[in-house]
C-alpha cells in the first residue's frame, strides 16, 4: 500500500496540471465582448495652458473585453506617446491595436499585382503575362496573356499607337485590339483577390481622417478600467471684471474653456492648469524603414594557416574591464504618502521634486504595481468660500511651478462648443492712481489702480475690464499674479492732468587721474537731470505714479530712492493738491574710467589734459616733457618725410631724362648732357638716402628714451 501512494501523488498533480492548463487555455480563447466608447466615457479632462490636455475614460467591463475608439490621424503620435492603461481589478491590459500608416505605395508592392505606378491597361496585363482571362470583345474568348504590344495605325493623316492583346487559346494565338475588349476576367481567383485588396488599400489611403484604435482587456466578472492619454487642445483663457467700490472693490474671474474634440463633455470633472510643461510632436505613427546596403559574397582563395604570437606583457588583468562610469541615480519612489485624492478630480502633489499628476484610480494602480498595500486618502474639505455675488465654481490649488483651478461641480459641454467657467470671485484691494510714463503717452498720464491680489488663489493673465460703479471706466491686461503680490494696472487717458519734461545736457568732470608705466588712467564723473512738471487742471487730488527708465550704468542720485523699482523702471510717487504745478527732478550719475598710453597721445589731446584742474604739478611737468618731446619727433620725421618726397621727385625727373635718351643719338651733346645729369642726381640721391636713415635712427632714439622715461613713471 505504501509503495502506491507516491504512484496516486504523481497522477493526481499531474491531473491537476492538465485542469489547469485547459482551464487556460479555455480562459484565453474565450471570445472578447465589443465595447465602444459609450461603455468608457470621458470622465475627466485637464486643460493645460500650454496647449495640450489629458483626457481620462473610465467605464466597467465584463470579462474579456475589447474596447473600440476612434481618433483622428493627427492625434494618434500624441496617443502613441501618451496613453496609461489601467484595470483596477486585478485584470490585465492587452494589446493595443490601430490602423498603420505604411505609406500606400509600400503596401501596393507587397501585392502580386503591382498598381503602384498608376499603369495603363496595357501595361497592366503585359504584367499578367501567362494569366487564364476571359475577354469579351464581340465575342468570348478564353485563354493565357502571351503580352501586349503597340502597333501604329493611320486614321486620316494622323497615325496612333494602337494597343494589341495576344491570347493563348485552344485555338492558337489570338490577337484582340484593346479598343474592342468590353470586358475582361482574370480566371485566377487568387491574383483577382490580389487586384481587389490592392485596390482597396488605395481607397484606404484616400480616406486619413480617423484610425481606429482597439484596447483588450482581460479579466473575470466585472472589472474597471481607465483609459488616460494626451492630446492637442485650444489654449484655455482668463478674463477678469473688476468693479470698483467706494469701500471695496470686486473681481470676478472666468475660464474660456472650448471643446473642440468629436465629443461631448457629460458630467466630467475638470481641471485648468496654468502651467507650461514641455510637450513636442514625435512621429511615431509613421513606419520607417532603413536603408540596408546590398552585400555581395565575397570569394577567397584557400588561406594559409596563421601562427599568432603570445601576449608578452602576460594576461589582461580582467578586473580592469570594468566601467568606470558613474551610477545612474535610481529614479525617485512614489510612495503612499506622496499621492492624494479627491473625488474624480485629478489632484497634484510634489513627489520628490518632480509633480505627479494622477487620479485616485490611477495613483492606487501605480502603487499596487509596485507592490505596494495601499489606501488612497481623501484629501481634506476645503473651506467654503463667503458668500458673493458670482461665486467661483473652481477650488484652486498650488503645484509650485504650476496652479491648478479644479472645477468643483461635474462640467457638460457638447463637442463643438464653448464655455466660460467661472473661477474667482472676491474681494481684491485696489487703490486708484495716475500713471504717467513719457513712453506711452508724452503728455498725459493714465488712470490706473494699484491692485493687490488678496482673493488667496493665483490669478493667470488676462484682460481686465474695470467698472467704476456701474459704468464702464475701461479695459486693462495683468500679467500672472501671485496671492499677496501687487501690480499696476491702467484703463483709460486721465485728462485732468498735463506734464511737460525738460532736460539739461550730460555734464562731465574729472575726479581722479593717475599715471602708471606710461598709461594716463583717468576717472570722469558723468551727470544729467531731467524735470518733470506736472499740473492737475481739474483741481481734483491725486497720487501721480512717474515712471522714468533704468539706464544701465547709471545710478540714481536724487531721489535718493525710487518708491519702487521694477528691472527697467524707477517709480516715484508724487502727490498733486489740484492747485500749483508740482515737479519732479531725476538726478542721475555715471562714472568712467578712461585709459591712454601716453606715446600715443598726440599734442592737442596733451594740451586738453593740461587744461584739466585735477592734475598734480609732476603730472604737469611729466605732459609738459611729453609735449616737447612730441615736438622734437615730430621735427625729425618732418624732415625725414621732406628727404624722402624729394628723392620721389628726382626720381620722377630721372624717368623723363630717361625717355627722352631713348629718342636722341648717343653720341650727341645733349646725350651727354642728360648722363651728367643723372649722376649729379645719384649723388643727390645717396646724400638724402643717408640723410634720412640718420633722422629715422634720431627719432628712434628719442622715442625709446621717452618710452622708458614715461614707463618708470608711477604718479597718483
Amino acid at each position: 500500500m505504501s509503495r502506491n501512494v507516491p504512484v496516486f501523488f504523481a497522477a493526481y498533480v499531474f491531473a491537476c496540471f492538465w485542469v489547469s492548463l485547459l482551464a487556460s487555455a479555455e480562459a484565453a480563447n474565450s471570445p472578447s465582448s465589443l465595447a465602444t466608447a459609450t461603455d468608457v466615457p470621458i470622465t475627466q479632462v485637464v486643460l493645460f495652458s500650454s496647449g495640450m490636455g489629458y483626457v481620462q475614460r473610465s467605464g466597467t467591463l465584463t470579462g474579456n473585453a475589447t474596447v473600440q475608439l476612434s481618433f483622428k490621424t493627427e492625434q494618434i503620435n500624441d496617443l502613441l506617446k501618451s496613453l496609461v492603461l489601467l484595470d483596477l481589478d486585478g485584470g490585465k491590459v492587452g494589446a493595443v491595436t490601430y490602423g498603420a500608416k505604411d505609406p500606400v505605395s509600400k503596401t501596393l508592392k507587397a501585392f502580386a499585382v503591382n498598381i503602384t505606378d498608376n499603369p495603363t491597361l496595357g501595361q497592366l496585363l503585359n504584367r499578367l503575362r501567362g494569366v487564364p482571362v476571359e475577354v469579351d470583345a464581340g465575342q468570348k474568348l478564353t485563354g493565357k496573356i502571351v503580352g501586349v504590344e503597340i502597333k501604329k495605325k493611320k486614321v486620316g493623316e494622323e497615325t496612333l499607337d494602337s494597343e494589341i492583346l495576344t491570347l493563348f487559346t485552344d485555338a492558337g494565338l489570338v490577337k484582340v485590339t484593346l479598343e474592342e475588349i468590353s470586358t475582361l476576367r482574370l480566371l485566377d481567383e487568387k491574383l483577382n483577390k490580389e487586384l481587389q485588396d490592392a485596390l482597396g488599400v488605395m481607397a484606404s489611403g484616400l480616406d486619413n481622417q480617423r484610425k481606429p484604435v482597439s484596447i483588450d482587456f482581460t479579466g473575470d466578472g466585472k472589472h474597471r478600467v481607465v483609459v488616460g492619454y494626451l492630446t492637442e487642445t485650444p489654449i484655455w483663457k482668463t478674463s477678469y471684471r473688476l468693479v470698483l467700490g467706494d469701500t471695496a472693490s470686486l473681481l470676478q474671474g472666468w475660464a474660456i474653456v472650448e471643446n473642440t474634440s468629436e465629443a461631448d463633455w457629460t458630467n466630467i470633472h475638470l481641471s485648468l492648469v496654468s502651467g507650461r510643461p514641455i510637450s513636442f510632436i514625435q512621429d511615431l505613427y509613421t513606419p520607417l524603414y532603413l536603408p540596408r546596403p546590398l552585400v555581395v559574397p565575397d570569394l577567397y582563395a584557400s588561406l594559409r594557416p596563421v601562427h599568432y604570437g603570445a601576449d608578452m606583457a602576460g594576461e589582461r588583468n580582467r578586473e580592469d574591464t570594468t566601467s568606470s562610469e558613474p551610477e545612474l541615480p535610481k529614479p525617485p519612489k512614489v510612495s503612499a504618502d506622496d499621492v492624494v485624492a479627491t473625488d474624480g478630480s485629478v489632484d497634484v502633489r510634489s513627489v520628490n521634486g518632480r509633480m505627479v499628476y494622477s487620479s485616485a484610480n490611477v495613483a492606487a494602480n501605480i502603487l499596487m504595481d509596485a507592490g505596494k498595500q495601499t489606501s488612497v486618502k481623501t484629501a481634506p474639505v476645503m473651506p467654503r468660500a463667503p458668500q458673493r455675488p458670482v461665486a467661483s465654481a473652481a477650488t484652486a490649488s498650488d503645484l509650485g511651478q504650476a496652479f491648478e483651478y479644479a472645477i468643483k461641480d461635474p462640467v457638460t459641454l457638447p463637442r463643438q462648443q464653448s464655455a466660460l467657467l467661472p473661477i474667482v470671485a472676491g474681494a481684491v484691494d485696489a487703490w486708484k492712481v495716475s500713471i504717467y510714463n513719457p513712453t506711452v503717452h508724452d503728455k498725459y498720464p493714465l488712470y490706473g489702480l494699484r491692485v493687490k491680489n488678496t482673493t488667496g488663489v493665483h490669478l493667470m493673465g488676462g484682460p481686465v475690464t474695470v467698472y467704476s460703479g456701474d459704468t464702464y471706466a475701461g479695459d486693462a491686461t495683468i500679467e500672472d499674479l501671485q496671492p499677496g503680490e501687487q501690480r499696476l494696472l491702467s484703463y483709460a487717458i486721465d485728462l485732468g492732468v498735463e506734464s511737460m519734461r525738460e532736460g539739461a545736457n550730460t555734464q562731465s568732470e574729472m575726479v581722479g587721474v593717475k599715471i602708471v608705466k606710461g598709461v594716463l588712467y583717468m576717472k570722469r564723473k558723468y551727470q544729467r537731470t531731467l524735470t518733470y512738471t506736472f499740473k492737475a487742471k481739474d483741481g481734483k487730488e491725486r497720487t501721480l505714479i512717474v515712471e522714468h527708465p533704468v539706464d544701465e550704468g547709471w545710478s540714481l542720485v536724487a531721489p535718493a530712492k525710487p518708491d519702487e523699482r521694477t528691472d527697467a523702471l524707477y517709480r516715484f510717487n508724487v502727490k498733486l493738491d489740484g492747485t500749483a504745478p508740482v515737479k519732479l527732478t531725476v538726478a542721475e550719475e555715471q562714472n568712467t574710467e578712461e585709459a591712454f598710453r601716453l606715446l600715443d597721445l598726440d599734442r592737442d589731446n596733451i594740451e586738453i589734459y593740461l587744461k584739466q584742474g585735477k592734475l598734480s604739478n609732476e603730472m604737469r611737468d611729466v605732459l609738459q616733457h611729453l609735449s616737447l618731446k612730441k615736438i622734437e619727433m615730430a621735427e625729425l620725421r618732418r624732415r625725414w618725410q621732406q628727404a624722402q618726397q624729394e628723392i620721389q621727385t628726382i626720381g620722377t625727373e630721372q624717368d623723363r631724362i630717361r625717355r627722352n635718351m631713348g629718342q636722341i643719338e648717343h653720341g650727341s651733346d645733349l646725350y651727354k648732357r642728360y648722363l651728367k645729369k643723372l649722376d649729379v642726381q645719384e649723388t643727390r640721391i645717396d646724400q638724402l638716402r643717408l640723410r634720412i636713415s640718420t633722422l629715422q635712427t634720431q627719432e628712434n632714439t628719442r622715442r625709446a628714451e621717452l618710452e622708458e622715461y614715461l614707463l618708470a613713471l608711477e604718479l597718483r
